[in-house]
């Protein structure tokens, strides 16, 4: 299996509409569900999580700690049904994958927006829908981007509720993962006692983002009309791969091979630079956005995955998705350098 995607009786826990992923697994819809609710079922993520006491041995007795709480997924007779997803405090407040989903189905109902993927990784610690949106990105009139937001949440006791801007470069299928920097604080929700007070604010916020593509289209053309040499080039990489810092106790090979594969890196982003997909074409050729678009490209498609279980956590939620963050930060940082 490599993809983490939660399997559960034989069955991903995952929907698509349309073309079939690239690890083939999940349930494949002619249409878009048009609800939360039928969503969630072709997702096989119909089933609910709670919490339950958690004990300690001691002697020859157990003892419940009366602070902490096990986020468990249930059956359908209300029993946990796996291992804890994590432990919580008293004051955690669960928000069931339903909830998750329904919070989308404003966004749904505008008929602007309509969900392509949707799953959960791991055990189903992890719960995800990707919604695409109508339209598309055109960088100077010919490189095409498809506009997607991607919804998460957690029950693992640590993962907030969170959506972001995920669009995807067509020519190389390169996912430009973003922070929503717009009103941050509405997109970002914790499960505590003031979580089902957010989630009713933050609904209305959500219907409000499509616009902000509009802003994001701008960037993009931005990037794209800033030239690049390789003075500049470098100092991009530099930023968006810098040196680390050596660690103490860390051993002189360690750290000079933590050094190699920040060159490592740094190297394969200048070739992507000129040969990468959609790099070498007229008003793209040697600018910044071919610069950005290297990053992600060498992210998606050319970093060297040895846990394959981990790709789809890794991109989306890890730190392929922390680099495509810090590359367009210093991208947009470079460009107003100007």
């Amino acid at each position: 299996m490599a993809h983490n995607l939660n399997i559960k009786n034989g069955q991903a826990a995952m929907m698509y509409v349309g073309e079939v992923p690239w690890h083939e697994l999940g349930t494949r819809l002619t249409k878009a569900p048009k609800t939360a609710e039928a969503a969630i079922a072709a997702a096989g993520l119909d089933w609910k999580v709670g919490l339950k006491p958690v004990y300690v041995w001691e002697g020859k007795h157990f003892y419940e700690i009366p602070d902490r709480k096990g986020v468990v997924r249930l059956d359908k007779w209300g029993q946990p049904d796996c291992v804890p997803f994590g432990l919580v405090g008293n004051d955690y407040h669960v928000l069931q994958n339903r909830e998750v989903f329904t919070f989308f189905d404003p966004v749904i109902q505008t008929g602007k927006v309509n969900y392509d993927t949707a799953g959960a990784l791991g055990a189903g610690e992890r719960v995800w829908v990707l919604a695409k949106v109508e339209g598309e990105i055109l960088v100077k009139g010919i490189d095409k981007v498809d506009k997607y937001l991607l919804l998460s949440s957690g029950h693992d006791g640590r993962t907030a509720l969170q959506i972001r801007f995920t669009p995807v470069r067509v020519v190389c299928q390169n996912t430009l993962s973003m922070a929503l920097d717009y009103g941050s604080d509405l997109f970002k929700i914790y499960h505590n006692p003031n979580m089902p007070r957010r989630i009713d604010t933050a609904q209305e916020a959500v219907k409000k983002i499509l616009g902000y593509y509009d802003d994001i289209a701008k960037q993009f053309d931005r990037f794209a009309s800033k030239q690049l040499d390789g003075k500049l080039l470098s100092t991009y990489l530099g930023t968006v791969f810098p040196f680390p810092k050596r660690k103490r106790g860390q051993s002189d090979r360690k750290y000079e091979d933590a050094v190699a594969r920040i060159n490592d890196l740094r190297q394969t982003g200048e070739r992507l630079f000129v040969e990468g997909e959609g790099n070498n074409v007229p008003l793209i050729k040697s600018t910044l956005w071919a610069a950005y678009n290297g990053v992600t490209e060498m992210v998606d498609h050319h970093w060297g995955y040895q846990d394959r279980w981990q790709r789809l956590n890794w991109l989306w939620f890890g730190e392929g998705e922390r680099t495509k963050h810090r590359a367009y930060d210093e991208a947009q940082k470079m460009f107003l350098g100007n």
